[in-house]
C-alpha cells in the first residue's frame, strides 16, 4: 500500500521537480512512513494523512531554495516555478510585482547584449569596407584592420563577462527569492 501512495506521490513530483529531487523527497517520505508505522501507526491511516499534491505544492520552496541553477534551462524552469511560488505567498502582489520586474530587467539586459555583439561585428565589417574604400596605404589599411580587431576583441571581451555577471546575479536573485518564500512559510 505504501509503494502504491509512493508512486502517486512521485508522478505528482515528477511534474515540478528533477528525478534527484523526486528521488531525495521520496526517500524522505518513505522514511517518515515507516518511521510512523514502527512507532505503533497504522499504515493506512498514516497515508491518509499525507496528500502528494500538497506535498508537491509544500515542497516547492525548499527545492527552489537547493538548487544550483547552473545550465539556463534550469534557471528557467526555476524562474517560472519561482514566479508561480511567490503568487502564492500571502505578499502575492508586492512581492510577484517585484520579482518580475527583476527578472525583466535581466532578460532586457541580455538581450542589450547580444544586440551589441552583433552591432559591433556589423560596424566591423562597415568600418573595413569604408577603410578600403578610402585612399590609405596598404600599411595603413592593416594597421587600421589590426586596431579594430583588437578593440573589437576587447568589446567582444567585455560583453562576455558582463553576461556572465549577468547570469550570476539572476542565479544570487534566483536564490534570494527562493530563500525569501522557503521562509515565508505561507503558501495557500
Amino acid at each position: 500500500m505504501m509503494y502504491q501512495w509512493l508512486n502517486v506521490l512521485k508522478e505528482e513530483l515528477n511534474k515540478h521537480f528533477y528525478p534527484d529531487e523526486v528521488d531525495d523527497i521520496l526517500e524522505y517520505y518513505q522514511e517518515i512512513i515507516e518511521d510512523r508505522v514502527q512507532n505503533g501507526e497504522i499504515e493506512s491511516e498514516v497515508l491518509a494523512t499525507l496528500d502528494p499534491k500538497s506535498i508537491a505544492h509544500d515542497m516547492l520552496p525548499e527545492v527552489l531554495s537547493k538548487r544550483t541553477n547552473v545550465t539556463s534551462k534550469e534557471r528557467l524552469k526555476t524562474t517560472k516555478q519561482l514566479w508561480v511560488a511567490l503568487a502564492q505567498t500571502s505578499l502575492k502582489v508586492p512581492l510577484t510585482i517585484i520579482y518580475t520586474i527583476v527578472i525583466v530587467l535581466i532578460s532586457i539586459i541580455m538581450v542589450s547584449i547580444a544586440l551589441s555583439m552583433v552591432g559591433s561585428f556589423i560596424v566591423f565589417i562597415y568600418y573595413g569596407f569604408d577603410l578600403f574604400e578610402a585612399g590609405l596605404s596598404n600599411y595603413d589599411k592593416l594597421g587600421m584592420s589590426g586596431i579594430s580587431l583588437v578593440l573589437l576583441s576587447i568589446i567582444g571581451l567585455i560583453l562576455v563577462n558582463v553576461y556572465r555577471l549577468i547570469l550570476e546575479i539572476h542565479k544570487k536573485i534566483l536564490n534570494v527569492f527562493s530563500q525569501w518564500t522557503k521562509k515565508k512559510g505561507d503558501l495557500e
